[in-house]
C-alpha cells in the first residue's frame, strides 16, 4: 500500500493539507486581482463507512439556517475528521460562499494552533486586506465576522483542543455553519455558544468489517471478524490492521499478534510513526492533569468489563466525590466511556495503552496496593449483601478495623441489584485474587456471595467460585475456611445434580469439622449430607442424619441452622407419610426463621405448609401458604424459588376450578422459568395448555 499524503485517508484524522494562511494567487478578471472562493476541504478518506445516523443529524443542524454549530466528538481514532470531512465534502454545494478548514492541531506532534494563526489565514483566503489585519484577536475576530455576514459560509474546525481555540472563529451570519472536532467534548461550547454535540462512537460488526475487507483485500470473514474485534472497531486501528494484512497471504498471524493484550499496541503500528497506536493515544494522556492521569492508568488495574464510582474509589484511593469528577473529567477526553448509572469502562486499546502507562509509572508496591483496597472494597460489599440476605447466617471474617456501615445496604432489593450489576466484576475480582496470591480474599468472596447466587440460580458459577475458595483456604492452611468452603462447593454440586460428588464434599467437611472440634460446621456438614441422601432417596437414613444435625444446633445455640434443618424434618416426614408430623415441624421452622429474619427459610418453610395442606386435600388452606411464600419469594429475591411457588398455587388454583387465577400464576411462572432456563418451564407450560393457554 503506498503512503497516502493526507493521513485522514489513512486514519480518518485530516490534516493543514490547506492552510488557510497559504492560499495565494487568484484569477485576472479585467484587469483587477481577484482570489478565489474558498475551498479549502481536505481530501476525504477512501473506503470511508458509512455514518448515515451522524450524516443526517450534521445535514439537519445545517439546514436549520440558525448559524448552528455542531460539536463532533468522540476517543482517539475513532473518525471525527473523516466524518467531518465527508460530510463537508458532500454539503459543500450549500455553502456557496466558501468552506474554511483548519487542523488546529490540538492533539497531536505539533502544538496546538493559536486562534490568531488560523484567523489570519481565514481572513486572507476571504480577501481581506494586509492593513486590515491587525495583530490583536478581538480585531481579527470582528473583522472576520464581519467579512462572512450575510454569505453561506461553512467553517470547519478540526481537531480542536479547547473551547478557547474555536471561539474566535465563530461566525455570527445566519447563513453559515461551524463543523468543530475533538477528543474533548468541549461542554463549555454546547453551554455558552449553542453548540450541538455530535457523539462519534466506534463502527458496528458488519461495518468495520466491510472497511477492513475493502482496505485489505481479505475476504476471510471469520478472521476479518475477530480483527475487528480486537481493533475495537475503530476506523484508525481497523485502517492500521488492515494496511498490515494487505501483504499477508493469511489474517492468523495477524489476528495472533492482537489477541495478546500485551503485543496488540505494537500490532497496530505502522511505519509511519506519527500513525503508530501507540503515540496516537499518547496525545490525549499527556495533556490530562495530573490527578486524573493517575486514576487513568490505576483504573487499567481493574479486571472486570467496567466499574463504579466507589469501585475507583477505593482503587485511586480518593474520597467518592472526587473520583466522580476525575472519572467525569476522563469521560469528557473521552479516555473513558461513560455507561450511565454511575459506570464508567475502557475501551479495548486504550486498556492496553494505561495498562503500559502503569507499569512503567507506578511502583509495583503502589499497583499492589491499588488492587488490594479494590479487592477489599468489593469483599466488603459483598459481606454486607449477605448480612442483607440471611442476616443470622455465619459472615465471613473482615479486616480488622473495616467500616461495615458504608458498605451497607437498605434491604434485600438493593443488596440483589448490587450483586447483580457486580457480579462479572466480582468473578474478575476473585480471579484476581487468585493471581496476586490474596488468598484470604481469594476464599471469603465467593463463599459471601453464595447464598446471592443459590437465590439466583447461578449454580454453575457457584460450583466454580466454590471450588476456587476451597483451593485458596488449602494454600491458605486454614481449615476452618477449608470445611466452610467445602460445604459450599457441595452444596452448588447438589443443586446441579452431582449428588455423589456433594456428598464427598460434605463427607471431607465433616472429617475437617471433627478434627478441628468446630461444633457448628459439624452440625452443618451432617444436615448438608442429609439433604444430600434425601434428593437421592434415601429418605430414612436422611431423616435420621437430620434429627442428629438439628441436635447439635440446638446445642450450639445456631436458631437459623435448627430452622433450616427443620423444614427438611418437615420434607422427609411428608414423603415418609407423616403428613401432620409434617406440618407441625414446618411451623416451627416458620417461628424460627422468623425469629432470625431469615427471609428464604421464612418462604421455605410457607411453601411446605402450602405442600402439606395439599398432600392432605385442604385446597384453599395450601393456595394461602403458597400465596404468602410468593411474596416473601418476591421480596428475597429467590426467583427459582418464587416460580416453584407460582407453579405450586397454580395447580391448585386450577383444582379448584379457579382457571383465571390459575393462568395468570402459570404464566407468571413460566416467565421465571424461562428467563432462568430451566427445564421445569415445560411441565408450566404443559399445565398452562391444559387451561386453554396464557390469560390475555
Amino acid at each position: 500500500m503506498s503512503a497516502d499524503p493526507h493521513p485522514n485517508a489513512f486514519a480518518g484524522r485530516a490534516t493543514h493539507v490547506v492552510q488557510a494562511g497559504n492560499i495565494f494567487g487568484g484569477v485576472n478578471s479585467g484587469g483587477q486581482y481577484v482570489l478565489p472562493v474558498p475551498r479549502q476541504l481536505p481530501r476525504a478518506a477512501t473506503h470511508f463507512t458509512d455514518r448515515t445516523d451522524a450524516f443526517a443529524r450534521l445535514s439537519r443542524l445545517a439546514a436549520a439556517g440558525r448559524n448552528g454549530i455542531a460539536m463532533i466528538s468522540g476517543p482517539a481514532g475513532v473518525g471525527k475528521s473523516a466524518l467531518a470531512v465527508h460530510w463537508a465534502t458532500a454539503c459543500k454545494e450549500e455553502f456557496p460562499d466558501g468552506q474554511l478548514y483548519v487542523n488546529l492541531c490540538g492533539f497531536g506532534q505539533r502544538a496546538p494552533l493559536r486562534p490568531e494563526s488560523v484567523l489570519h489565514g481565514f481572513l486572507s483566503a476571504l480577501n481581506a486586506s494586509a492593513d486590515r489585519i491587525v495583530d490583536d484577536l478581538d480585531a481579527m475576530s470582528a473583522l472576520f465576522r464581519s467579512l462572512v455576514d450575510g454569505k453561506r459560509v461553512l467553517v470547519v474546525a478540526d481537531n480542536a483542543r479547547s473551547a478557547d481555540q474555536v471561539r474566535p472563529l465563530l461566525p455570527s451570519s445566519p447563513g453559515c455553519f461551524t463543523l468543530v472536532t475533538s477528543r474533548n467534548r468541549l461542554g463549555s461550547l454546547s453551554a455558552v455558544d449553542g453548540a450541538v454535540p455530535v457523539a462519534v462512537r466506534p463502527l458496528g460488526i458488519p461495518e468495520a468489517v466491510r472497511l477492513f475487507q475493502q482496505l485489505s483485500g481479505h475476504q476471510d470473514l471469520r478472521g476479518s471478524t475477530q480483527l475487528v474485534l480486537r481493533c475495537g472497531r475503530m476506523p484508525l486501528f481497523v485502517r492500521i490492521a488492515a494496511q498490515r494484512a494487505s501483504a499477508a497471504a493469511d489474517l492468523s498471524g495477524l489476528v495472533e499478534d492482537l489477541t495478546r493484550d500485551s503485543d496488540r499496541l505494537e500490532a497496530l503500528s505502522t511505519l509511519d510513526d506519527g500513525m503508530e497506536a501507540r503515540m496516537v493515544l499518547s496525545w490525549s494522556y499527556q495533556g490530562l492533569p495530573p490527578s486524573a492521569g493517575r486514576a487513568f492508568r490505576l483504573l487499567s488495574l481493574h479486571a472486570g468489563p467496567d466499574f463504579s464510582v466507589p469501585a475507583a474509589a477505593a482503587l485511586i484511593d480518593r474520597p467518592e466525590n472526587e473520583t466522580r469528577r476525575i472519572l467525569e473529567t476522563l469521560g469528557a477526553v473521552n479516555m473513558l466511556e461513560e455507561l450511565g448509572g454511575s459506570r464508567f469502562r475502557f475501551h479495548d486499546v486504550l486498556r492496553d495503552y494505561a495498562r503500559e502507562r502503569v507499569v512503567e509509572e507506578e511502583p509495583l508496591p503502589d499497583r499492589l496496593g491499588a488492587l488490594r483496597r479494590e479487592l477489599s472494597f468489593y469483599l466488603r460489599k459483598a459481606d454486607a449483601c449477605d448480612r442483607v440476605l440471611a442476616p443470622q447466617r455465619q459472615h465471613v471474617p473482615l479486616e480488622h478495623g473495616a467500616d461495615r456501615a458504608a458498605t451497607s445496604f437498605p434491604g434485600p432489593g438493593p443488596a440483589l441489584a448490587w450483586c447483580d450489576a457486580e457480579l462479572a466484576n466480582l468473578v474478575h475480582a476473585v480471579d484476581q485474587a487468585v493471581e496476586l496470591g490474596f488468598d484470604d480474599v481469594a476464599w471469603k468472596l465467593p463463599v459471601a456471595l453464595v447464598y446471592f447466587l443459590r437465590l439466583q440460580k447461578r449454580d454453575t458459577s457457584r460450583v466454580e467460585l466454590s471450588a476456587i475458595a476451597v483451593e485458596a483456604a488449602r494454600r491458605e492452611g486454614d481449615r476452618w475456611a477449608e470445611a466452610w468452603s467445602l460445604i459450599c462447593l457441595g452444596g452448588a454440586e447438589s443443586d446441579l445434580e452431582r449428588h455423589e460428588d456433594a456428598l464427598g464434599h460434605f463427607t471431607e467437611a465433616l472429617r475437617i469439622s471433627r478434627e478441628i472440634q468446630d461444633r457448628h460446621w459439624e452440625g452443618n456438614s451432617i444436615y448438608n449430607l442429609a439433604w444430600t441422601l434425601r434428593l437421592l432417596g434415601r429418605h430414612a437414613e436422611g431423616l435420621e442424619r437430620q434429627r442428629q444435625a438439628l441436635a447439635m444446633q440446638q446445642e450450639t445455640g445456631d436458631e437459623r441452622g435448627a430452622a433450616i434443618t427443620l423444614t427438611e424434618i418437615g420434607a422427609l416426614e411428608l414423603v415418609l407419610g407423616r403428613p401432620e408430623q409434617a406440618y407441625a415441624e414446618y411451623e416451627r421452622a416458620l417461628a424460627g426463621a422468623r425469629a432470625t429474619d431469615d427471609l428464604p427459610t421464612e418462604a421455605k418453610s410457607l411453601h411446605g405448609l402450602g405442600e402439606v395442606r395439599r398432600a392432605t386435600g385442604r385446597p384453599d388452606e395450601a393456595i394461602e401458604w403458597y400465596r404468602q411464600a410468593v411474596e416473601v419469594r418476591l421480596r428475597v429475591g429467590d426467583r427459582f424459588g418464587l416460580a416453584c411457588s407460582l407453579f405450586a398455587r397454580g395447580r391448585q388454583l386450577a383444582s379448584a376450578g379457579r382457571t383465571d387465577e390459575a393462568a395468570a400464576e402459570l404464566a407468571r411462572a413460566e416467565v421465571v422459568l424461562d428467563e432462568l432456563k430451566d427445564p421445569l418451564v415445560e411441565d408450566v407450560r404443559r399445565h398452562l395448555a391444559d387451561l386453554g393457554g396464557a390469560p390475555d
